[in-house]
């Protein structure tokens, strides 16, 4: 009955998804999100932006907004004050009360990390290029109902879980070692609703886990989880929204 009412209430759920990568660069990452919310059985009006239009006062039009991954490292804030510039606006939208709900990927990840303080390291290998990796999931959520998953990771930023602001301002619910790193992978903050990620979610379309690549099980359970949890999402702005949580 619940699901009902939400797919009957949610006709107008808008969902603002901010592209973070720079113009022209080739990714399939916003465009398998988008094909991931059209399916979704959930009715949503999705919209597309790039991170250099978005504008604070737009925010309470929407009742979910997703930050994509990028080419571009938070890590890169602490010397190039020109690329911090241009992401201020989306660091003021992660710091302000508004109780619209935010689900951070990857990159969005770091400029969440970023904007309540912690510090944004970074490995000093080649990374984390297209790789699959199984997490273990502390304590499952109305995001992510399944303890042990395989998730999609490409970055050369982390976030320590040691990190004495996450602790304070987040309840990390998921944490790796990988390469010699110890990093956060998935938290979620204490009073608002912001989840964020370190891996991808989207994955990427059918045909980049070419075969001999991955294992073809493995790839496609990684694709199917990582889909449920962006309608999970979707979901929970819906139940926000009407106010059933």
């Amino acid at each position: 009955m619940v699901e009902e009412k939400l797919i009957e209430n949610d006709k107008q759920n808008k969902i603002l998804l901010i592209d973070n990568y720079s113009r022209g660069f080739p990714t399939d990452r916003i465009s398998r999100i988008e094909t991931i919310i059209k399916e979704c059985i959930a009715k949503v009006d999705l919209k597309t932006i790039h991170f250099t239009q978005f504008k604070l006062n737009i925010v309470e039009d929407y009742q979910g907004i997703i930050l994509s991954g990028s080419e571009l490292d938070v890590s890169g804030f602490y010397y190039d004050e020109r690329l911090k510039r241009k992401f201020n606006p989306l660091l003021k939208l992660i710091q302000n009360d508004s109780q619209v709900p935010i689900l951070a990927l990857c990159f969005g990840f770091h400029l969440v990390a970023y904007a309540y303080g912690a510090q944004i390291s970074r490995m000093r290998i080649i990374g984390l290029g297209g790789r699959i990796i199984f997490i273990l999931i502390e304590k499952t959520d109305e995001l992510i109902t399944h303890k042990n998953i395989p998730v999609n990771v490409h970055h050369l930023d982390f976030v320590s879980p040691n990190d004495c602001k996450i602790q304070k301002n987040f309840e990390i619910l998921s944490t790796s070692r990988t390469l010699g790193y110890n990093m956060v992978q998935y938290m979620k903050h204490n009073s608002k609703p912001i989840f964020a990620l370190q891996f991808h979610p989207e994955t990427h379309h059918t045909y980049y886990f070419h075969h001999g690549l991955f294992d073809e099980r493995i790839a496609n359970k990684t694709r199917m989880i990582g889909q449920e949890i962006i309608e999970n999402f979707i979901w929970l702005c819906s139940y926000h929204k009407n106010k059933i949580i």
